[in-house]
């Protein structure tokens, strides 16, 4: 995670092909450096990186850490985040370990486990492609949460394109009715007398 807070001026493409903004060579990053940026060493007289460069980095470490919460899935407490916070803390001084941790379930699709092999997937680009952005939000706040296995169905997201069709309707309807009453003569009144009455059925 310490290395999140400076890996974009280090490099500017993930596979570290093409440096970053700072211009450091990855041979460049000796030890000393590494104590620099992450434990506040003194500035290593051995290297030709710019004390300036190195500042940047650190004050990039610095003003990230220590990182409030770390959230991963539950399959992950008796490896990745045991080690997560033996790493901080045999490297760092207290106040840069970790505030907090915390875990979530798996996600199912339509009430079974997802997986690429048996076709039974859904990207978060896809749902957002299929359902709309905010279907695909409903669906996945009305998934559950906590360490329980997440479940999202696609009725949920179906269901969810519909209403939120209503709901645009139902403002419509609203800004025509409030269109009507926003005259002072009788028969704007009238108008938004029948166009209610007319809608009872819908209420």
């Amino acid at each position: 995670m310490a290395y999140y807070t400076i890996a974009h001026l280090l490099h500017s493409k993930i596979d570290g092909s093409e440096l970053g903004p700072a211009n450091i060579p990855a041979k460049d990053m000796t030890d000393e450096i590494w104590d620099y940026i992450f434990l506040s060493k003194e500035y290593p007289s051995n290297t030709s990186v710019p004390e300036s460069t190195l500042k940047q980095l650190r004050n990039s470490f610095e003003y990230w850490y220590p990182l409030d919460v770390r959230v991963s899935g539950k399959d992950l407490i008796n490896n990745h985040l045991t080690f997560f916070l033996y790493n901080h803390t045999a490297l760092f001084p207290e106040e840069y370990w970790p505030r907090g941790i915390r875990t979530n379930g798996h996600l199912m699709l339509n009430g079974e486990k997802m997986s690429k092999s048996t076709g039974n997937s859904m990207t978060l680009r896809e749902g957002v492609e299929k359902f709309g952005a905010d279907a695909t939000r409903i669906a996945l706040a009305d998934a559950g949460d906590a360490m329980d296995d997440a479940n999202f169905e696609e009725n949920n997201a179906d269901s969810a394109v519909l209403r939120l069709f209503t709901e645009r309707e139902w403002s419509e309807v609203f800004d025509y009715i409030t269109q009507l009453t926003t005259g002072t003569n009788s028969q704007s009144f009238e108008h938004a007398y029948w166009a209610i009455y007319l809608l009872r059925p819908m209420f």
